[in-house]
């Protein structure tokens, strides 16, 4: 059984960084707060004003401290951010996370790029963006149509710092499989999937997850809230690793705003008493025995799917065409039969 979460986030003026000589002793502060934490009420960190408690500018972020067991200072600082999709500049934006990660680089030497995408994804990102020898990042209005486009700039910024970067995301394939399983199990939803299919266009970053999440209850679990234990699961074992290596450095974990309140109600439990926790074999195992649940591969019934809910339809209409059309003929056959008969 987890234990109650206790969530921390960073509030601090961007003047403090210049006075501090160290990033621990400003997570060391960190004020906690509830566990239902939404983009919106997230820090802006570090784009904030003067004030420890009112910001100019918010956008997604948190911040955790993790110690060992029986240690007071802390050993590793995860940020967790989150970005809308296909935006670059403004609140949740790419440019909030390059700042962002330009504060981090000034307190590390190293830090760890989390995405929380597929691998495939990540590697066709890093192959068709590479960081040439000018060493500049790709301009914006050329990655607004790419998927995942948004976290490209904090890929290559972390490739121009030679850092390692990880996709801690299930396989795309495994999700569909997975919705599809629930969508077979509960048609009573899957009967409203064509109207909610057309309006999936009206609902982006954390409103997408709010309206799959209110007219598909049961079955947008399998998207957003089993993506978010996996991603939160893999980032702690990713923790768990560099630990074990005595690796010093700070770990960002980057995600999409449709999951970004998700992950941090999942970090918050498997984090909680600032990680120390974390040094349990019996606890580690738990996550690990859940991770394989969650990645295990499931009878995809998209097919059966599409054929029992839009094939079987279309069928029954086209031969209940082809039968109308077939009396109506026998109809006006008749007729002209009877009409001979008469002049006979």
């Amino acid at each position: 059984m987890l234990r109650p979460p206790v969530l921390r986030r960073a509030t601090y003026a961007q003047s403090r960084w210049a006075r501090q000589p160290a990033l621990q002793e400003h997570v060391a502060k960190i004020s906690a707060v509830s566990s239902s934490c939404t983009p919106s009420c997230c820090t802006s960190w570090p784009s904030c004003s003067s004030s420890n408690t009112s910001c100019q500018r918010r956008f997604a972020s948190t911040a955790f401290g993790i110690r060992r067991q029986n240690q007071a200072s802390i050993e590793h600082t995860l940020f967790v951010v989150g970005l809308n999709e296909a935006k670059f500049f403004g609140q949740d934006g790419a440019e909030e996370g390059l700042k962002l990660l330009e504060r981090v680089v000034e307190h590390h030497q190293e830090y760890d790029l989390l995405f929380g995408i597929s691998e495939k994804a990540l590697a066709t990102m890093e192959a068709d963006h590479p960081v040439g020898q000018n060493r500049k990042l790709t301009p914006s209005r050329e990655l607004e149509q790419i998927q995942n486009g948004e976290m490209i700039p904090m890929m290559q910024a972390s490739m121009v710092d030679k850092c390692k970067r990880r996709a801690v995301d299930r396989p795309v394939k495994t999700t569909q499989s997975h919705v599809a399983h629930l969508l077979w199990k509960f048609p009573r939803e899957t009967i409203k999937l064509g109207w909610a299919y057309r309006r999936r266009k009206d609902h982006k970053d954390a409103a997408r997850h709010k309206f799959w999440s209110q007219h598909f209850p049961l079955c947008s679990t399998a998207y957003f809230d089993e993506r978010a234990e996996i991603i939160s699961i893999r980032t702690v074992e990713h923790i768990v690793a560099r630990r074990s290596q005595e690796w010093k450095g700070a770990i960002i974990l980057v995600v999409g705003n449709e999951v970004f309140s998700l992950v941090n109600k999942q970090l918050s439990l498997m984090l909680a008493d600032e990680g120390r926790q974390l040094s349990s074999p019996a606890f580690m195992e738990t996550l690990r025995s859940e991770a394989v649940h969650l990645c295990a591969d499931v009878i995809d019934f998209t097919p059966v799917l599409i054929f029992v809910y839009c094939g079987i339809p279309l069928i029954t209409l086209h031969f209940t065409y082809l039968a109308v059309e077939y009396y109506v003929k026998q109809l006006e056959y008749t007729k002209e039969l009877l009409k001979g008969e008469d002049r006979d």
